[in-house]
């Protein structure tokens, strides 16, 4: 499979005249609970040619790719839109940059990635977290008679985020094995082994919701909530990344002359 990746994300930059410079493999497979069945979510970082950051109109910055023959959905940024997420430390791009399977790097996230501990702002970086675990507990979970269990492992796993945050002051870790000594509440914890044994064995099904969850997930948000509100903004000085992005553009364009050549 990852032969195919590659040579997909290859037509990708030869179709949409992009260099890529970072691709990783995201979601489930990512974090450590896929099943047999899961498909291949393929995220990536490109630099554009000069006419994209010449041009006085508007132009897209993400790409979109499906391969449904063989299950890989990919999606990229232009490491323009890239770095400006990260400047407000956007969830997303910290677990990218932390990814354990790696389909392609470069130097230029080699120093990319120097830069997220100055840059990281862990109030933005918990909000993220616990907005999401809330949004998808109150959407999914509160006062319905009927759940899907992939609902609760997506909240156990962003509320343990956040505590893996509160605890070591950094970015949390991605995997399940990382994130899983965190989980101080036995309860909580063996529910979510029990969840991510089952998902492993295909799509899991819909069952009843579990109350002492529900109270123990009810307590996480309202405790993350308020320790990101107490936590104090942080202002990085964005030129830095500004003097980053002009020298990985600069240094494409470099070698797009130097291939003419």
């Amino acid at each position: 499979m990852k032969k195919k990746i590659l040579s997909a994300l290859g037509k990708i930059e030869k179709d949409n005249a992009v260099k890529i410079i970072y691709a990783i493999e995201s979601g489930s497979r990512m974090w450590g609970f896929a099943s047999e069945d899961s498909d291949y979510d393929i995220r990536f970082i490109y630099i554009s040619r000069p006419d994209f950051y010449l041009s006085v109109s508007k132009r897209r910055d993400c790409i979109d790719f499906t391969d449904k023959e063989n299950d890989l959905d990919f999606s990229g940024w232009d490491l323009k839109k890239a770095l400006g997420l990260f400047y407000k430390s956007n969830m997303s791009l910290y677990e990218w940059l932390s990814s354990p399977i790696v389909y392609r790097t470069s130097p230029e996230i080699e120093r990319f990635r120097k830069l997220s501990h100055s840059f990281l702002d862990l109030k933005a970086l918990i909000y993220s977290y616990i907005h999401l675990s809330r949004h998808n507990y109150e959407v999914y979970i509160r006062n319905r008679n009927s759940v899907r269990l992939k609902k609760y492992l997506y909240i156990l796993r962003t509320i343990l985020a956040c505590a893996f945050m509160e605890k070591r002051n950094c970015p949390p870790g991605i995997t399940i094995p990382e994130l899983l000594p965190f989980a101080e509440d036995s309860y909580a914890r063996d529910f979510l082994l029990k969840i991510i044994e089952v998902k492993k064995q295909g799509e899991l099904k819909t069952d009843r919701p579990d109350l002492r969850i529900n109270s123990w997930i009810e307590h996480n948000i309202e405790h993350y909530m308020a320790l990101a509100e107490a936590l104090p903004e942080k202002h990085a000085d964005i030129s830095v990344l500004d003097k980053f992005f002009c020298s990985s553009v600069l240094d494409y364009y470099n070698e797009l002359a130097e291939a003419e050549l």
